[in-house]
């Protein structure tokens, strides 16, 4: 945007955090149609390289936000608000639904060549608790990164829902402590950008990218606390 056209000083690192934001997302969507083409091909470790190199990616975004929250004030935002697309709240770009989309790709060929190949996730759990050498050319390990990869994407991209979370909050308001506790009416709820209450943000903020991945970690806790009950007994 020219510099004329600026709503305030403001303006233009708020614009460039969203460009930068954007850019980063769009570079994670090719990078995660590669890993969907390496799972099919059963190359296994260029399918983890492509994911470390996508959480890599992921920072970006994270480091941006991060950025607002800490040096961008809310009397700022609030006198350029009401003139601000609705897609700036990053929520709607064309970016982060198309992550969305295409991390449904990368777990459908994830879940397709654990089938191929016989195992389960359970096995890659335990594969990255290993402490000797895998066997030649075990394919295992390879899958057991992959995984891996998929988890810390997952961690990453929740990381900014997070810091989202808290940047709207420090923003607009709806932090839970400004709700009165002595049983009176609450306040109205600040409206984020795109005109839902504050509180939806706050279920976002745990959305996963991969539910598959976390149902998983839960069945192998209480798989291994039934078996120490067992023991015990």
């Amino acid at each position: 945007m020219p510099q004329a056209k600026l709503l305030n000083p403001d303006h233009r690192m708020f614009q460039m955090v969203h460009l930068i934001s954007e850019y980063s997302w769009c570079s994670m969507h090719h990078e995660l149609c590669r890993v969907c083409t390496a799972l099919d091909e059963d190359d296994f470790v260029l399918a983890g390289r492509l994911l470390n190199r996508t959480v890599g990616l992921g920072e970006f975004p994270v480091q941006t936000v991060r950025l607002l929250q800490e040096s961008f004030s809310q009397a700022s935002f609030l006198s350029m608000r009401d003139v601000l697309m609705p897609e700036s709240t990053g929520l709607d770009s064309p970016g982060r639904r198309n992550l969305r989309r295409v991390c449904t790709a990368v777990w459908r060929a994830f879940e397709a060549a654990l089938e191929r190949h016989g195992v389960g996730q359970r096995d890659l759990i335990e594969e990255l608790g290993r402490l000797e050498a895998p066997a030649p050319g075990e394919r295992l390990a390879a899958l057991a990164e992959v995984r891996n990869g998929i988890h810390l994407l997952d961690c990453k991209t929740m990381e900014w829902n997070q810091l989202h979370l808290r940047l709207v909050r420090s923003l607009i308001g709806g932090h839970p402590a400004a709700r009165p506790g002595d049983g009176s009416a609450n306040p109205a709820e600040p409206l984020s950008m795109r005109g839902a209450p504050i509180s939806g943000l706050e279920r976002l903020a745990e959305h996963s990218l991969f539910p598959g991945l976390w149902r998983a970690v839960d069945e192998t806790y209480q798989r291994t606390s039934r078996l120490a009950a067992e023991g015990a007994n």
